[in-house]
């Protein structure tokens, strides 16, 4: 993964054929989550949620220890297939993270979810299948993936629900538990670990990873060097 650099035509980043189809794939699973909050008919509920194909497990530019990591990686972010709603007892409470209250008062937030969730949703929805059919076709230069001038919030919002959805998976709500998830990204693979070990090692290092690509575009974009 490079960072993203400024181009003629716009912000640029050079990244291998699996680590742009795993984070297409996130985008699209993140999309299931919230499409699976919008009021629908179940079937169709289902149809929208359902997982994409998994690429195949032979990747141009992987290398054994990518391949290592990505057969850790389960990644089905256990997107809700039945229709739940944020505030139910049986919502998925990342829906609660990317489509937060209008207000502590619950008669107010009712009234203005009415007018303001279903938008939010769509706009959500729009452009993460923006930046996954970017990934997944890239226009920039030199086959790279491209981020055009005026697109720069949508792929931060994007990109920044991506890491929500992972954040709440992998319970980070302080600044140590950041700090405790990024220690797990990098530790030595044991020889022995569980599933959720296995889990939590992998997607602990995927969260890694979309943070400093995320903020590599803040740096591109604000004129800097780039992440460390």
């Amino acid at each position: 993964m490079r960072a993203f650099r400024r181009v003629p035509e716009g912000l640029a980043c050079g990244l291998d054929d699996w680590e742009r189809e795993l984070i297409a794939r996130l985008a699209l699973e993140v999309r299931g989550l919230l499409q699976a909050d919008a009021p629908c008919a179940e079937d169709a509920c289902e149809s929208e949620t359902s997982s994409p194909s998994r690429p195949d497990p032979v990747r141009p530019g992987e290398s054994e220890r990518d391949r290592e990591v990505l057969e850790a990686l389960d990644f089905d972010l256990d997107a809700p297939i039945n229709h739940v709603h944020a505030g139910r007892p049986n919502a998925d409470p990342v829906i609660a993270v990317l489509l937060p209250q209008a207000s502590e008062d619950s008669l107010t937030s009712m009234e203005v979810s009415s007018l303001t969730r279903a938008r939010l949703r769509g706009d959500k929805v729009d452009r993460l299948v923006r930046l996954a059919a970017e990934l997944r076709e890239p226009s920039g230069p030199g086959e790279t993936v491209l981020v055009a001038p005026g697109q720069e919030s949508d792929w931060l919002g994007a990109t920044n629900d991506i890491r929500l959805v992972l954040a709440q998976r992998l319970g980070i709500e302080s600044a140590q538990d950041a700090e405790r998830v990024h220690t797990a990204a990098f530790q030595e693979l044991p020889e022995e670990e569980t599933s959720r070990e296995q889990w939590y090692r992998g997607t602990a290092l995927v969260y890694d990873m979309i943070t400093w690509w995320q903020e590599s575009l803040v740096s591109a974009l604000f004129g800097g060097t780039g992440p460390a």
